[in-house]
């Protein structure tokens, strides 16, 4: 009964404070704009001078910083002499290295909650006198007070409500989290990749082939590149799947005598020791513990393919053109799933299903030429059980 109780208070404190939360965010927004005069609007034609460019997205969550890589590019295009910074958060930036990108600011957690912290980063930045300043998400508030406190001479972001918020205003409302960007890029009059960017380095193609093999080296006779699918136990709170779920998936995959690896997350570290006991007995499968971000990036590039829940590890899949099978539980997850031809969305399937997809997909790509990299009108979706539409997304992933 006390347990119980706790249960209950703990959830409403964490309702409270989510609310307390959004309308601390509201007041805060309100008060900007009341201060700051809504910038005059302006063309890409009709900037001028612009030599310092910076684009803000200070957001923790790996897919989120993922999203925003092509527009680093795009920027690069249409300003091939400008020096361009990127604000990003200490947890997400190895993700950007190899991009064309001239200087890093980072925010941690810790400046958070320590203020005095973010107003020096501020000043910092203001000190900069940034030509353009470039808000990736509209639905960052973090990221809109950085581009409107900096005092950079022009603003750039998604169009959001009847207020101008922006000097150019780029089209607020998208289907899908992958359009935002293309969305947000439309104005630079170039190319914008839908689908995120991850380049690696030969060094880390050659340490991911070196634990590939040791990760099956006790179920293949293969002393290069065998071939394996990955599994993603993970996800972001309501969109994981129980761990009754990816053991009844390990039993039917290994019934069907397929390859793969298992793949966790820092937040799953709850669910090793019983996925552990279970691949004792493997014989197809291996378990890979948590690993550095760009490291199981270039193991996960050398999969045939991703099975995974609404993650990060999705997008970096979809970063690498890596086939992905996108297990959706909630509505909001089909703004951000990967959507190319070789990507399967499977809405709250039954295991049967899943496994039915895979075998399907690995099937296609034995059947056809390796996969090409994403071109940015690819659009076709495999749905292999009909979800519900997702509503525009307002540029808020």
């Amino acid at each position: 009964m006390q347990l119980l109780m706790l249960i209950r208070t703990n959830s409403y404190l964490k309702i409270m404070a989510h609310f307390l939360e959004k309308r601390m965010k509201r007041y805060l927004l309100e008060g900007i704009r009341y201060i700051l005069k809504a910038p005059a609007p302006e063309t890409i034609d009709s900037l001028v001078g612009i030599e310092k460019i910076l684009i803000i997205r200070p957001n923790f969550r790996l897919g989120n910083a993922l999203i925003s890589t092509p527009v680093i590019d795009a920027f690069r295009e249409r300003f091939p002499s400008a020096r361009i910074d990127y604000l990003a958060t200490d947890k997400t930036w190895p993700l950007l290295h190899q991009r064309p990108i001239d200087h890093f600011y980072l925010l941690s957690r810790t400046a958070i909650l320590r203020p005095w912290q973010c107003v020096a980063l501020l000043r910092r930045l203001r000190s900069q006198r940034y030509d353009l300043a470039v808000q990736v998400s509209g639905g960052s508030t973090s990221g809109f007070i950085v581009t409107r406190l900096i005092g950079a001479r022009y603003s750039m972001g998604s169009h959001k409500g009847h207020q101008r918020w922006y000097s150019i205003e780029a089209e607020g409302k998208s289907p899908h989290a992958y359009d935002a960007i293309v969305n947000l890029a439309r104005p630079l009059g170039v190319a914008c990749r839908n689908r995120p960017l991850l380049q690696l380095t030969e060094q880390e193609h050659f340490q991911a082939m070196t634990k590939i093999q040791q990760l099956v080296s006790t179920h293949s006779d293969h002393s290069s590149g065998p071939s394996f699918i990955a599994l993603f136990v993970g996800g972001h709170q309501n969109k994981r799947w129980p761990l009754a779920f990816w053991l009844t998936l390990i039993d039917a995959i290994e019934a069907c005598e397929i390859r793969y690896v298992v793949f966790l997350g820092p937040e799953e570290f709850k669910l090793l020791a019983p996925i552990e006991q279970r691949l004792k007995s493997s014989l197809y499968g291996s378990l890979c513990p948590p690993l550095p971000i760009r490291h199981f990036a270039a193991v996960l590039e050398r999969a045939q393919l991703l099975v995974t829940p609404d993650s990060g590890p999705m997008h970096l899949a979809a970063a690498l053109d890596v086939a992905t099978i996108s297990l959706v539980r909630q509505k909001k997850s089909l703004a951000f799933v990967p959507r190319e031809p070789y990507d399967t969305i499977l809405w709250r399937p039954e295991i049967s299903t899943v496994v039915e997809a895979i075998q399907d997909n690995l099937d296609g790509q034995n059947a056809t030429a390796p996969v090409q990299s994403a071109s940015a009108t690819n659009q076709p979706i495999q749905w292999v059980r009909t979800p519900p539409s997702a509503a525009p997304l307002h540029s808020s992933y």
